[in-house]
């Protein structure tokens, strides 16, 4: 009985010693066929095959991750010229897709900057274009629907040689006066005193400003106007007769009234408390 424990020990230790061998030599073979395949999918001609591959059906994305792979791997090599000459390519395609599919002006204003002489100059100019007429009568749009003052002196800020700017202007004036009557903050205008009676056709008015600030007048009516007098100053403005609501600031403040203007007249204004 012993006899045969011994052989059976002797038989299971020698065909584990071939096995260790054999698991050994299996796991050098697996190690030199995993090198081999490594060296395959990431050798310069396969790295630049692939790539090549991925950057004709436009998936610049994985193009460029191949490109560079290979040059951290074999920046040495031909091929890592080669790949750095595609990754230029592809940052112009991508600086052009982005600018493109956005339709954000500045985007393609980069792309003009970056590549004055590139593949997609001309579209790149076409399209800036466009978008310029876009956002001009996009914001004009806003500015007409807001309808204040201040959404077309923003407008104008933007775009101040717009076809219509100077009718705009005076939608502003109009505006701004229509604000300050509507303020119920605003002060009583001071009286226009007539110095010259008639029915002619057009009206002087004098205005001084004695107030310690720049005065700003704007006349709403017949015509439409608006006159600047610094501190200090007397200045004149000359305006078809007829009916005028009038609105003015100076300091902060605003005052509003209305004049039926006919003739030559003569104002001072001044801080006042009143309320209007």
């Amino acid at each position: 009985m012993r006899h045969i424990l011994f052989t059976f020990l002797t038989i299971s230790m020698f065909v584990s010693c071939v096995s260790e061998t054999e698991h050994q030599k299996t796991l050098d073979e697996n190690t030199a066929l995993k090198s081999e395949l490594e060296e395959i999918k990431f050798g310069a001609p396969n790295l630049l095959k692939d790539g090549k591959i991925f950057f004709e059906n436009k998936d610049f994305k994985t193009a460029r991750e191949k490109f560079n792979t290979l040059i951290e791997r074999h920046s040495d090599l031909p091929e890592a010229i080669e790949c750095k000459k595609y990754l230029a390519v592809i940052d112009e395609e991508e600086i052009w897709q982005s600018a493109n599919n956005s339709k954000d002006i500045s985007n393609v204003s980069t792309y003009i900057d970056k590549y004055s002489n590139g593949k997609y100059i001309s579209q790149a100019k076409s399209l800036k274009e466009t978008l310029k007429i876009q956002n001009m009568q996009n914001a004009y749009e806003s500015a007409e629907q807001r309808n204040s003052s201040s959404a077309w002196k923003e407008f104008l800020s933007e775009y101040p040689n717009h076809n219509e700017a100077s009718s705009i202007r005076k939608k502003i004036i109009k505006l701004e006066v229509d604000e300050i009557y509507g303020d119920s903050e605003t002060g009583k205008m001071p009286s226009f005193e007539q110095y010259n009676y008639g029915n002619s056709s057009s009206s002087t008015v004098k205005i001084t400003n004695n107030t310690d600030c720049d005065l700003v007048v704007r006349y709403s009516g017949t015509e439409i106007e608006m006159i600047t007098i610094p501190e200090g100053s007397t200045r004149s403005v000359s305006l078809s007769s007829g009916n005028y609501r009038v609105a003015a600031t100076a300091c902060g403040h605003n005052y509003a009234g209305s004049e039926n203007l006919s003739g030559d007249y003569a104002s001072t204004f001044y801080i006042s408390t009143t309320r209007y």
